[in-house]
């Protein structure tokens, strides 16, 4: 173990499971120093930055029988976290949009990491043929439930023309292998679309430690640029970024909260200087595709 390293055990849902696994970065295979950050749920986050890849990621990082119990203590203890209701259909429906854009002729869709099924149902009301994978049986219960849809605990045989992964890469402790198969699945010219949180935000700086994307089971902290990367080497192309609600910092903070907001504004125009194209973004929206 590092010199700049500490003994961390995380404790969840009654059960001790110490972290003994370190690694390097994703991308250039450098180790970097990390720091303990409080996430939330009363877990902690191991967090080092790699500023060369624009890549953040955890280590050492939790094992993976606690990314289970976390999983598992979260769909279980969580009302909201897996469950059908007006918020999540809404998004689907937001979802299904950008595929449409991105493809309007229907076909073969999976979604990889499906939760509780409210975006494959959105896709199957489309038209679309959708199947779904999703590894916590207890979502694939609520899906069968909610939507009589009926995911799959691994990938499905056969081809696609559109993958999905929203709010997923974040969460997988080896994305290239995982994406070089996903890219395999994937018919010629067929189009792959990511969304995760974006590290180099404005929000991300502003609020520190208490970012909310800082939890547990999440491996790794993905830019722009650190996605395009992680993305071509699995063996995609054409990488674009796609347009995104920009956040900025808000006005009526000036009277409740002035130092703060101040702040907050400071930050903001920093990072757009920075980051011009994507400092508003809190989360971001990408599209690849496989070679014809």
């Amino acid at each position: 173990m590092g010199a700049w390293q500490v003994s961390i055990i995380d404790h969840i849902d009654g059960k001790a499971f110490e972290r003994i696994e370190t690694v390097p970065c994703l991308l250039c295979g450098r180790s970097h120093p990390s720091r303990v950050i409080r996430a939330r749920f009363g877990m902690t986050a191991m967090v080092a930055e790699c500023i060369d890849c624009r890549l953040a990621y955890q280590t050492p990082r939790p094992s993976q029988e606690a990314c289970i119990a976390y999983m598992d203590w979260r769909w279980s203890s969580a009302g909201g976290y897996v469950t059908d209701n007006a918020q999540k259909r809404d998004v689907a429906c937001s979802q299904m949009a950008i595929v449409s854009a991105l493809h309007p002729s229907r076909g073969h869709l999976l979604d990889f990491g499906a939760g509780s099924g409210t975006f494959v149902k959105a896709a199957l009301d489309a038209g679309w043929q959708a199947a779904g994978v999703e590894h916590s049986p207890v979502a694939v219960q609520k899906a069968s439930d909610y939507y009589g849809v009926n995911l799959s605990m691994d990938i499905p045989d056969g081809s696609f023309d559109v993958i999905t992964l929203w709010d997923v890469v974040e969460h997988l402790k080896d994305p290239l292998p995982l994406l070089a198969r996903l890219n395999g699945c994937l018919n010629p010219g067929g189009t792959l679309i990511v969304e995760t949180g974006n590290y180099e935000s404005w929000m991300r700086i502003a609020q520190g430690d208490q970012w909310g994307l800082y939890l547990l089971d999440h491996h790794y902290y993905f830019s722009p640029a650190s996605l395009e990367e992680t993305l071509r080497r699995a063996g995609f192309a054409d990488f674009q970024l796609l347009p995104a609600k920009s956040i900025r910092p808000r006005w009526r903070g000036l009277l409740r909260r002035p130092l703060k907001a101040v702040r907050s504004w400071r930050i903001w125009k920093e990072a757009r200087r920075t980051w011009p194209d994507h400092a508003g973004m809190h989360e971001m929206i990408a599209a690849a595709k496989r070679p014809s």
